[in-house]
């Protein structure tokens, strides 16, 4: 029994949802290919099943329909220069120098653009490949339609089941302000560790990479799949508040510097320690599309703790004038995030 249950995490670890809806993405692409390619009556029907194969094993939707594009385009343009090909052939000129010819400006054509590349094939296929009893021209014409055919099962497949761009951009988001939450308590803490700065920089620039990445995905998932009314997805609304908010950790850092670590550490540390925890708090509520209304209590509460406690502090001069300036600018921004994307309900109303 222990063994099976070993077994059982083994494949889960191995083998999880991500990896379980992509072979379900792909058999179904398949299987919707070749039926219409069946019923099409293609002689060819295989290459809708290729051209499938190569679109639908793409990431992500936006690839996916970068790849369908050129695929098509690339077929169709070798189908061209192949349909006059077959017009020098029936003329008399020998199959080998029509595809000499032909191929000298779909080479060219690839070499510039590599994602053409199937022009050639299609080139070698219609030109050089015998063809069977019936019209030549009609060869290109299979061609294009097995391309198209692939592509568009694929591409339905893809856009009707896609990749969860929405929950990968709250990720995002989250892994960012983790990020930042952490590198301010650093800062404020008055510990000098330049080197755990640094990599708390690199993970929230990688965040918010990774945060661009998914908007641009989920903005290509909703031109096929209604984007939902609800104030969840207003999370691409985050994006130009982490950047500020990263500017302000960067200036702050500038700030304190200026300060002596153990001065740093006993004006600053208590309100470091707070900012970090609501940092933590406002990612946990935005790690995922579901809006977590006791999370958000917590996060409009502590920044009315802030708020308070900033108010409540002696005036101060100097690098720490400056600082304090920071931290004000910070939770400032902490609130208008929150109210941007869940407004509070009189607003929304």
């Amino acid at each position: 029994m222990i063994a099976i249950t070993r077994t059982r995490r083994r494949l889960r670890a191995f083998f999880g949802a991500p990896e379980a809806r992509r072979l379900a993405r792909t058999l179904l692409s398949c299987a919707i290919s070749y039926g219409a390619a069946r019923l099409a009556a293609l002689p060819e029907g295989y290459w809708a099943l290729i051209t499938t194969l190569v679109i639908v094993t793409q990431p992500s939707l936006t690839q996916a329909v970068d790849t369908a594009r050129d695929q098509i385009i690339g077929a169709f343009i070798g189908a061209v220069v192949g349909v006059l090909g077959i017009v020098a052939m029936e003329r008399g000129a020998p199959p080998l120098a029509v595809f000499t010819v032909g191929l000298v400006p779909l080479a060219t054509l690839s070499a510039k653009r590599p994602a053409f590349r199937l022009a050639c094939v299609t080139l070698v296929i219609v030109v050089l490949i015998p063809a069977g009893p019936g019209s030549p021209f009609e060869r290109p014409m299979h061609r294009v339609l097995e391309i198209l055919i692939g592509a568009a099962s694929s591409f339905v497949v893809s856009a009707i089941w896609p990749n969860r761009a929405l929950t990968a951009a709250h990720r995002g988001v989250a892994d960012t302000l983790k990020s930042l939450g952490q590198l301010i308590g650093l800062h404020l803490s008055g510990d000098k560790d330049e080197a755990r700065a640094m990599r708390l920089e690199a993970q929230s620039t990688d965040a918010q990479k990774a945060l661009d990445d998914a908007l641009k995905e989920a903005e290509r998932e909703h031109i096929i799949v209604l984007v939902q009314n609800r104030r969840s997805d207003a999370i691409d609304k985050a994006a130009p508040f982490l950047r500020r908010l990263h500017s302000d950790a960067l200036f702050l850092a500038k700030a304190v510097s200026r300060v002596d670590a153990n001065t740093c550490a006993a004006r600053f540390g208590e309100t470091g320690r707070e900012l970090q925890a609501l940092f933590e708090t406002l990612a946990s509520v935005l790690a995922s599309p579901r809006q977590d209304d006791a999370g958000l209590v917590r996060a409009r509460g502590a920044v009315s703790e802030l708020k308070d406690m900033l108010a409540a502090q002696e005036s101060t001069h100097g690098a720490q004038e400056v600082a304090q300036f920071v931290i004000d600018l910070i939770v400032t921004d902490l609130d208008a995030l929150i109210s941007t994307i869940y407004p509070p309900k009189e607003q929304s109303a």
